[in-house]
Formats: C-alpha cells, structure tokens, sequence
C-alpha cells in the first residue's frame, strides 16, 4: 500500500479531479492556466515575413518599399526558437499599423492598374495604354510625415540621414537607373538647404575626408539650437557600383524628399519668406522678380551654380521681406480689415447678426491684446516679486476685461524672443541667434576669390555662412577676377600662373584648407603656412575632444598660443635680443678707463663664484624634488594597495577593469606622444643639413658594406642568387 498507515485518510492528490470540492481559483494556483496558441508568447508578439505578406496580400517589393516609408523595420526576439534561426520577424503591432495604412490601397489600386496597361500593351493597343498613363492613382507622403515626426526638433534630430542621401544623389550621374528628373529635385534641395545655412549662419563645424566634406549646422527652433551633420561628396566622376539596389536608395529618397520640403517651408516661414521659391524664369505675360542670370541652365537660367541661383532669389525674396515683422503685420491688416467689412455689412444686418459680429471682434481684440501685453512684458518678467505684485494689482484694477496668458503661450513666445531677427549688411531681416552674429563677424570685411580648379560648393557655403564675399571664374560672379576689394585668392595649385603677376598685389594666396581651419577654431589663422606650394599643416578635426582623449596636437597648441598671445614672432626676438645686447654694451662704456684691468679681474672671479654656488643650489633642489616624488609615489602605492584589499571581490573586479580600460587609453597617449617625438627627430637638421632619418639610412648602408666586406674574405656572398626556372 506503499506510505498509507491504517486508520488515517487518504491525502488529496496535487492534480485535483474535476468532481473533487476544489475551487477555479485553487485550479489555477496548482496547475497553471492552459495557454491556447497564438495567443500569448512569442508566436502572440512576433511574425514572419512570410506570413505577414499572407496576411497584408502584397508582393515583397511593395512591403519593403511600405516598411521604409512607414519607419518599419524588422525585429531579432531575445529568445528565438532553434527551429526559425536566421528568419525575419516583425511585431505584431507594426503589422498592424502595416495593414491599416492608406498606402496599401493605393498600392494595390496601382497594381490593377498596370493590369490593365499591360493587357493593352499586349493587344498592341499602344495608344490606348499611352491614353491610360495619366489615368495612374496618385499619392503623398504628407500623412506619414507628421504621423513619423509630430514636432519640428524630432524632425530636425533625423536630418542628417536626409541630407547625406539628398547630396549623394545630387552628385550621381543620369543613367538608366536614376532618372534626370531626380538629380535635379535632389540639387535643388541641396541647394536650398545651403542658401538657408549660409543666410543665416548657421554653419559651425567642417572637416574635409576622403570620403567627403562633413558639416555641421546649429538649427534655432524653440529657443534650442538642433545640431544637423551631413557629409558632402567631392566632385568627382561618379561610378555606380553593380551591387547597390537603388529602388530601395529611392524609395528612401521619396520620404526624405517630401521630410526636407516640410523642414525648409518651415525654416524659410521663420524668415518670412514662401517656400519654394521662383525657381523658372517668367514668360512674357508675367512679372517676376527673379532673372534669368540668376537660375541655373537647367532652370532656365544662365547660373552656373544651383546654390548660387537659390542663393539669389532667397536674397530678393529676403529684401521683400525686409519693410517689416511680416507676422505681425498680416495679422494686424488682417483684423483692420475684418473689422472694415464687419461694420460695412452690420448697417443691412439685424440684430441678432450685430451681437454674433460683436463677440467675435471682442474675442480678437482680447487675443490680440493679450499677445501685445505677452511681447512687450516678456523682458518684464525678471524684476522683483514685490513690484510684480503691485503691477499685477493696478493692472487687474485697470483692465478687468484682460484676457490671462497661458503658459504655453508665454513658452512660444518667449522662444520667439530668443530667436529674434537681426539685420545683416544688406538691410535683410535674417532669423538667427547671437551665436551665428559672432561667427558672421569672422570674415565679415573680407572678399574672396575662388579659382576654377576650386571645388565652389562647400567653400561658398562656408564662406558666406561666416560673413564674407564670394566671387568666382564665371560670368554671373558678383566679383570679378581683377576687382581691387578681393583680400584672398583661394589656389589649389603648386605654383601660381603667370597671368596672376599683372592682379593687384592686395590680395594673399591661399590654400582652401585655410577657410575652414579658421572657421573651426573661429579666429583668423596666419597664411605663412597655407601660402600657395607650400606644405600644409595637419587638418585637425573639430569633433574631437582632446580633454577626453588625453592628448592635444602639437598644431593645436600652437594656434592656442598665437590666440593667447603667448608666441613672439622673430622679428620681435630680435629685437630683444639686440636691445639686451645694447643695455650691456652702455653699462660697460660707464666703467673709468683707468680701472679696466681690476675690474675685469675682480668681475671674472665674482662670475665664476656666483656660477658655482647657482649650480650646487640647483643641483640640491633638483635632488631634493626628485626624492619628495618618489616618496610621494611610494605613499599613493601603498594607499592605493591597502584600499583595495578592503575591496569586496566584486568591486575589485569592477575597479581593475577600470585601470584596465585607463591603461588602454594612456597607451595609446604614449604611443602618440611617441610618434611625435619619432617625427620632431627626424626633421632636426644636423650643421651638414641632413636630417635624422638621412643619417640614419646612411649608418645602416655603411654597415650593411662592412659586413658584406668581411663575408667577402670568407670567400663567400651575401648576394642573393636568382632561380632559373
């Protein structure tokens, strides 16, 4: 019978029977709850691909193009079975959001469409097929946008991927698989993004790559500036590669497309200026502010830049803009002439009318009123609680009727403050903050000329984004070649040509890389070593911390030095040596004539004492410093031992990876400072003229001969001999 003892009752089992007197709840709490399939786990929360597109009834082509455009993307779960290793899975929830997007329909009403274009290509009904083109279903992108990003920063905080695709794509040639059309949308909004960049100087970092020319722009928005990094390439042939497929680089570039449109309307609103702008020249019937000669060829102009073409009608449109806060404007004339035609039509109106005509010109006025009050006491707000309170008192007693000022209304309005407009040199209303009106003074009284061998498009965006003047070799330059007020002629040749002898001799010679070493480091550096044929110093990068990294440039410390004022030219060394030299020369001409010979004696021995003493004193200090550190290092050593036998094994562990991971760093520190060293050593010139490096290679030539010479009386050759085969 097993463990049962007589006269006692049997124990109830743990799996209680459906008749036993247990409770559901009991049930539960013993067994557990039978999950059905697909409901709960990993099946419940993740999905193939395969079933997805079972499910969602479309083709792999358009739910990848669906994903990309909707911001979907696939999933790895934490714990994937051994059976499904290697397959795809998305969440259920985005499957979801996946099938009720509006796309979808279009997607598959495009499909019946070519359904049927395609049945009259196969009838040979070509005209009937060409009839149904414009018949094909259109969509946008607006939805997915403002759906993707519902505030203005989220959309900035994913710029940079927009613009590296958008100026790649304006770089590529027109081939079979990228169309003309698509170079050109994507030049034009290259080309807009940097007239707003270098309007509002917005430009704060550059670093020239192999792979391209990095930028950074800080982007004003709510009082905050948005940090936006995007990589130009360099203008060379492009060759596409075989192994890219740019449907998806397209469907890519179709979202960001319609992503930068709404970002630049935004920013050029800021300005008060309409985006786009007039980019085609007007026809005979109509009136346009923009010239031909400032479009590009493919725009119908004569430009020869697309920046520079946007460049121009955002000037014009600017100086439109430039007679007044335009906002506030048209909303001013906006109620005058809402109250106009409200009293024009109250006379033929009746009464009930009147009274609906007057609350809504009392609401106005009130919201008018309070966003006056909330512009002229926003600078208000910073005095003392006392006077605050008082003002607040006479002010309820004055204006009862007042209508109170939100909180978010006084947060946008004091992020409209902090973003004030300021005027530039040309008298054009610029958005920017004080910040970019600092680095817009770094070139601010200087021309530059760029030569044809000069890539034109990051260096005239930099160039005008820090204050300057651009001229180029082209006829719809501002600035001709042989122009006086020219200061720097940017050259990227060994030497210059002869024709440059007979330009004026006002301007300097430099190398582009100096526009953008003294637009990092924001102060004008010297041109002795960025002179034409000269060999440039290291292009540092402006994204690099050295107090992080541990280590600081040799190049860098110089530049500190000259802005700190620190470094003397040798001019000025001469100077004062030659005048130490002088005051010697005059305290000696005071000595009598008669008492020359004691008083070089007397003068001799007291020299040689005094040098005697000074180096016996320095040699005891040096002695006793180097003792007190070694003590010091002995005493941190045993501190730094004792305190970490009271560690516990955990926090040993923890802090010997610590050392670890600073080891690592001051390795390569030291690793660093001794390539410095290495490079210093071989530049030194010995009084023959010959480097480290030369007298190096001839030490080991002439021991290489040595010893070949002694092999040699051996009777043997330490010649390699050739195998003939």
């Amino acid at each position: 019978m097993g463990n049962r003892i007589k006269g006692r009752t049997k124990k109830k089992s743990i799996k209680a029977a459906i008749h036993s007197g247990s409770s559901q709840q009991q049930k539960l709490s013993r067994m557990g709850k039978v999950r059905k399939r697909h409901h709960a786990g990993l099946d419940a929360t993740f999905i193939g691909r395969a079933k997805v597109l079972k499910k969602l009834q479309i083709s792999l082509r358009d739910f990848r193009r669906l994903c990309i455009l909707k911001g979907v993307y696939p999933r790895q779960p934490k714990k994937a079975p051994k059976n499904k290793k290697g397959q795809v899975f998305y969440h259920i929830k985005d499957v979801k959001a996946l099938a009720h997007e509006p796309l979808l329909d279009k997607f598959r009403e495009f499909r019946a469409f070519m359904k049927k274009v395609r049945r009259s290509a196969n009838r040979h009904e070509k005209d009937e097929a060409r009839r149904k083109e414009p018949l094909a279903p259109k969509y946008t992108l607006h939805h997915l946008v403002r759906e993707r990003y519902p505030r203005f920063a989220d959309a900035l905080g994913d710029l940079d991927d927009a613009l590296c695709l958008v100026h790649l794509f304006a770089c590529l040639p027109s081939d079979g698989k990228i169309k003309s059309g698509i170079t050109r949308k994507a030049q034009q909004l290259a080309a807009s993004w940097g007239a707003y960049c270098s309007v509002t100087g917005s430009v704060t970092k550059s670093f020239i790559s192999v792979k391209g020319v990095y930028l950074e722009a800080d982007i004003m928005t709510s009082g905050q500036a948005v940090p936006v990094r995007w990589v130009t390439p360099h203008n060379f042939t492009q060759h596409i590669p075989e192994g890219v497929d740019f449907r998806v680089m397209l469907t890519f570039f179709e979202f960001y497309e319609t992503l930068l449109g709404f970002v630049l309307f935004k920013l050029y609103g800021e300005m008060g200026v309409r985006y786009p702008l007039p980019t085609v020249a007007s026809g005979g019937g109509g009136e346009s502010n923009v010239s031909s000669a400032t479009l590009h060829p493919t725009l119908g102009g004569k430009a020869t830049s697309v920046l520079a073409a946007n460049l121009s009608a955002l000037q014009l449109a600017l100086n439109d803009a430039a007679k007044g806060n335009s906002a506030a404007d048209a909303v001013k004339d906006a109620m005058q002439s809402n109250d106009g035609n409200n009293d024009d039509g109250n006379d033929a109106s009746d009464e009930v009318n009147r009274k609906a005509v007057r609350a809504q010109k009392k609401k106005q006025r009130e919201l008018m009123q309070s966003i006056d009050e909330a512009l002229k006491g926003v600078e208000e707000d910073g005095d003392d609680n006392e006077d605050d309170d008082d003002d607040d008192d006479d002010f309820v007693d004055e204006d009862e009727d007042q209508v109170p000022i939100a909180a978010p209304l006084r947060e946008a309005l004091e992020a409209i403050d902090d973003s004030a407009t300021s005027i530039n040199e040309n008298g054009n209303i610029v958005i920017t903050s004080p910040d970019a009106q600092k680095r817009h003074q770094l070139f601010h009284n200087m021309t530059f000329f760029l030569s044809r061998e000069v890539p034109r498009g990051y260096l005239e965006l930099i160039i005008l984004s820090y204050g300057g003047k651009v001229g180029w070799e082209g006829q719809d330059s501002p600035i001709l070649m042989d122009d006086s007020s020219i200061t720097h002629h940017v050259v990227d040749r060994p030497k210059l040509l002869p024709s440059y002898g007979a330009l004026p001799k006002s301007r300097e010679y430099i190398q582009p890389q100096w526009v953008l070493d003294s637009a990092n480091f924001n102060f004008i550096l010297p041109i002795q070593k960025y002179g034409v044929g000269h060999e440039l110093p290291p292009h540092l990068s402006p994204w690099v911390d050295d107090n992080e990294e541990g280590y600081v440039p040799k190049y860098k410390e110089e530049i500190e030095k000259i802005r700190n004022g620190e470094m003397l030219d040798e001019n000025e060394a001469d100077n004062v040596d030659s005048g130490a030299v002088k005051a010697i020369i005059k305290d000696s001409d005071e000595v009598p004539e008669g008492d020359d010979s004691a008083s070089d004696k007397d003068a001799e021995s007291i020299a040689d004492e005094s040098e005697e003493d000074v180096e016996s004193e320095e040699e005891d200090d040096a002695v006793a410093e180097r003792k007190a550190i070694k003590k010091k290092q002995t005493e941190d050593e045993e501190a730094a031992e004792l305190a970490k036998a009271l560690m516990s094994k955990k926090a040993a562990r923890l802090y010997g990876r610590m050392q670890h991971g600073i080891a690592q760093k001051q390795a390569k520190v030291d690793n660093l400072h001794k390539k410095r060293r290495e490079i210093e050593s071989t530049r030194e010139k010995t009084k023959d003229g010959k480097t480290q490096l030369k007298l190096k290679v001839e030490r080991l030539k002439k021991e290489r001969r040595e010893k070949e010479d002694k092999y040699k009386e051996t009777g043997g050759s330490m010649k390699k001999k050739r195998r003939h085969t």
